[in-house]
């Protein structure tokens, strides 16, 4: 029976141990699952993936020099802003939101056909990444610390963080020498960046979007072109002229007769 007693004891005891390291490994993997499940429907963090996707590129976009990374890096960057306005698109944004998701698709899809005609075909500089990588860092943490009430506010902070990172990239590039073409899409960068920030934070503060891409209104008659002002009415042609009657002539003056009896006396 001492026998005995100490083999179940020894077979409990093992199946205990067993059974707690199995319990130890698998937990931490289910806790890993359910944060991933959670993140993946967190209706606040339906940019992260591609916030993630954009860093990882622009980090890899290494160019020739340090004015063709910043070619690269804004591309990507570029890319990335198109890629969370696709995505905003589908969270049933505001109108305000949806305006501007469809115009950053429109408009950093050109400058992107733009940015790609200045490449270069030398080979890569790895040191040419290194002055952009401060900003890069920040514009990273900020986007993903940026969070609003709701998607579509959630868009416009992380876009606010997203136009403050490309002119600090722009100033990088600027501040050492970038020339010739480069240089004028840098410049441009910065300054049509600086003004979706003013836009942005007018927006977050409140006020309405400007709707810059509405048609004005027809100016009115009063400052149509010349070309388009009405002709005056043409003039009705002269009737013609009556014949000209003849001026009567004045009846002649009778001539005087002498009174036979001027100056006698009666």
């Amino acid at each position: 029976m001492t026998m005995l007693n100490k083999l179940l004891a020894s077979t409990g005891l093992a199946l205990l141990l067993a059974s707690c390291g199995s319990g130890a490994d698998e937990t931490p993997a289910a806790d890993s699952s359910a944060s991933a499940d959670m993140d993946m429907s967190d209706p606040d963090k339906p940019f992260a993936a591609a916030e993630k996707a954009m860093n990882d590129k622009m980090m890899a976009a290494i160019g020739a020099d340090v004015s063709d990374t910043w070619v690269k890096q804004m591309i990507e960057h570029h890319r990335g802003a198109i890629a969370m306005s696709e995505i905003v698109l589908t969270q049933s944004p505001t109108p305000e939101a949806l305006a501007m998701a469809k115009d950053t698709i429109a408009n950093q899809g050109k400058e992107i056909n733009d940015l790609t005609k200045l490449l270069s075909k030398s080979p890569a500089d790895p040191a040419s990444l290194e002055p952009f990588n401060p900003a890069n860092m920040k514009m990273h943490e900020a986007m993903m610390a940026a969070k609003g009430a709701d998607v579509s506010e959630t868009y416009l902070r992380k876009m606010l963080e997203h136009h403050r990172g490309a002119v600090a990239l722009s100033d990088v590039v600027l501040a050492m020498g970038a020339a010739g073409g480069v240089r004028t899409a840098a410049q441009k960068v910065k300054t049509d960046q600086s003004k979706e920030i003013a836009m942005i934070e007018a927006m977050l503060a409140g006020e309405p979007m400007p709707r810059a891409s509405i048609a004005p209104e027809p100016a009115k008659a009063a400052a149509a072109p010349s070309a388009q002002k009405a002709s005056p009415s043409p003039k009705k042609p002269a009737a013609s002229a009556a014949p000209t009657k003849a001026a009567p002539r004045p009846a002649p003056t009778p001539t005087a007769t002498t009174d036979p009896h001027a100056g006698m006396k009666m």
